[in-house]
């Protein structure tokens, strides 16, 4: 079997390498040979770890040829971790040249447990500096690329996770989402990104951004693939949200909640006629029913959202900021500045309306199986771009990025990017929100949709 025949599933790579038709040397060597020729480029990889992974795929290909049935659920699965993940065999620098050669003394819960499920770390990916913006331009390590248009960002923060995934130099990979930096990125590169029930993933040896909307997340090219590494994560028993198409099948067609408030407020006229046809295709397939609208008021989200942002992310790096800033990059210097200036007054303030929007969202959904919107309101911007014109008007990227994401943050939760065609010729995800816990039916609408997609 040759690298361009290699599988691109969990399940087909993991039976390959059961039935000894692949070697794990083999396939690994494919991904490295990817990674050296593109991400010169693409900059998907701050460090590389060449050595390690030969070495772990070697010793299951020797596991597979004596204990074919011991190997994990994710055995041989070249994964990709964001760099603001801690891996004691690999440097960590959250994004900051100060730290390009910190070595953390432990390793991540989740990726420990992608470890034991027998998947290859192929190295650390490119993020925006502290997991702090939506663009991956960062001023320490360069900027991220698109690899279906390389003078477009990734999205961020999780931009080199997607990156790697769409270009081939890793099968799956783990990013986090603060306000949609799972979601963003895989939109603009044309991937799965998905971004579990908050605290269903441990954050255990992640660096925080803000505790009460931080998530892990999964890349991939399938929902199933995404679900399958986010539940291995979760310490889940393997199928527990990845296997049952039966049960999607069951549901269909799905009661949808359209947040169209948001659409109509922030998408472009492109992206939001692409999502009416969207909506409409997938009514006519028996896929959905539109069974009403969910109300989002996106200025009170993106205040709310902002100060819990904000305030959390400052009480983190407060000492470094009074003892170092000339260590930050200019753009997260000043949003960190800003969390500052966060009243406290206004954080509980936050933390109170967060509080009534989880439990106003939980009664929707208790009428809805799920929300749709589109995952992004404008297809990805040009490398470099601060604003861009939407309807004849000037808005500024970060804040616009983040408008059909950062809601799902704050209510907590699960969400997920599936690629769903094209607007102006560059990638569109579709975003499905899930009940808070019920992520294994997220999983199973997303799939029934995916699949749908696929053969139309």
């Amino acid at each position: 079997m040759t690298q361009d025949q290699s599988p691109r599933s969990v399940v087909q790579l993991r039976t390959a390498l059961a039935e000894r038709s692949l070697t794990a040397a083999a396939n690994i060597a494919g991904y490295l040979r990817r990674i050296e020729r593109q991400n010169e480029t693409l900059r998907a990889y701050l460090h590389v770890c060449t050595d390690r992974a030969q070495r772990e795929a070697m010793a299951l290909d020797a596991l597979a040829s004596g204990f074919p049935e011991a190997l994990g659920p994710l055995a041989g699965v070249p994964v990709s971790v964001k760099d603001l993940i801690d891996t004691s065999f690999a440097p960590t620098t959250y994004g900051q040249a100060k730290y390009r050669e910190h070595q953390p003394q432990t390793t991540a819960v989740c990726v420990q447990r992608l470890q034991s499920a027998h998947a290859i770390v192929l190295g650390k990916a490119h993020l925006h500096e502290f997991a702090f913006g939506v663009t991956n331009e960062n001023p320490h390590f360069g900027s991220a690329r698109n690899p279906l248009d390389p003078t477009r960002i990734t999205g961020g923060s999780s931009g080199g996770s997607a990156a790697s995934v769409a270009a081939g130099m890793a099968l799956v990979s783990v990013g986090t989402d603060t306000g949609g930096s799972v979601r963003i990125p895989a939109a603009f590169t044309g991937v799965v990104g998905l971004k579990p029930t908050f605290g269903a993933i441990p954050t255990d040896g992640v660096y925080p951004l803000a505790p009460s909307l931080d998530h892990v997340g999964s890349f991939a090219n399938t929902v199933l693939d995404a679900a399958r590494v986010a539940e291995v994560m979760a310490g889940l028993a393997p199928g527990t949200w990845s296997q049952g198409q039966t049960e999607a099948d069951q549901i269909r067609p799905m009661a949808a909640g359209l947040v169209q408030s948001l659409v109509d407020a922030y998408a472009s006229q492109r992206v939001a006629e692409w999502f009416s046809n969207m909506c409409t295709l997938l009514s006519r397939e028996g896929l959905i029913r539109v069974a009403g609208e969910v109300p989002v008021d996106g200025g009170q989200i993106a205040i709310h959202q902002g100060n819990i942002l904000g305030a959390e992310a400052y009480a983190t790096h407060a000492q470094s900021l009074a003892d170092h800033p000339a260590d930050y990059g200019s753009d997260v210097l000043a949003r960190l500045q800003a969390g500052h200036d966060v009243p406290t007054t206004d954080y509980i303030a936050s933390r109170t309306f967060q509080e009534n929007f989880q439990a106003e969202m939980d009664r929707y959904l208790q009428r809805y199986d799920c929300f749709l919107l589109p995952t992004v309101p404008i297809p990805a911007p040009p490398l470099g771009a601060t604003t861009v014109t939407v309807r004849g008007k000037e808005e500024a990227v970060r804040p616009l990025l983040t408008r059909f994401t950062n809601p799902w943050n704050l209510a907590g939760l699960p969400a997920i990017s599936i690629p769903a065609g094209n607007v102006d010729g560059l990638p569109m995800g579709l975003q499905i929100i899930g009940p808070r816990g019920q992520d294994a039916k997220l999983v199973h609408m997303a799939h029934v949709v995916e699949t749908a997609l696929q053969k139309l």
